[in-house]
């Protein structure tokens, strides 16, 4: 495939996402370019994932394309990590707001797991994607931001295989 060919996020942004979400969701992929994240297709449209170095940071997940719901939106997948130490109180927030519930993807899947985010402890949470930010707004946007560097130090020491 020529680096023409190559599918890009931005295009797929364009045909998925209502226009409330389109804007930002450019504005926040040009970040990423910008700053050596470009993301790479995953599992097939749809499925994105941010490169750093040698692992991944995130995954990013576009939905509801053609939905009989007209149901479509976008969600960051941030991977099992080790999340703590010290932080940014807005990013504890948003991680421990952003805790995601197992919900039962495969019989491969090790299911709900106890893990604590900055100190809080959870019960039945997702094994493989245990943070996940859906159509985040501007302001989370910029939250974000603060993960993704955050994530640019754990994820070398990540034990989740989507990280490498």
């Amino acid at each position: 495939m020529s680096e023409q060919t190559v599918p890009k996020i931005e295009d797929e942004i364009r045909a998925r996402l209502d226009d409330g979400l389109k804007q930002s969701a450019l504005k926040f992929i040009a970040y990423l370019n910008a700053n050596q994240m470009t993301p790479k297709q995953w599992f097939g449209p749809g499925f994105w994932h941010i490169p750093w170095g040698n692992n991944y940071l995130f995954g990013i997940h576009l939905y509801g394309y053609n939905s009989a719901a007209n149901n479509n939106g976008w969600v960051f997948w941030f991977f099992t990590g080790d999340y703590s130490g010290e932080a940014d109180k807005e990013l504890i927030n948003l991680v421990q707001k952003s805790a995601g519930s197992c919900v039962k993807c495969s019989g491969d899947c090790q299911q709900g797991m106890k893990m604590t985010f900055f100190g809080k402890d959870y019960t039945n949470i997702c094994c493989q994607f245990p943070v996940r930010i859906e159509n985040a707004d501007g302001e989370t946007l910029e939250k974000v931001k603060k993960l993704i560097e955050f994530w640019k130090e754990i994820a070398p020491r990540s034990k989740s295989f989507h990280a490498h």
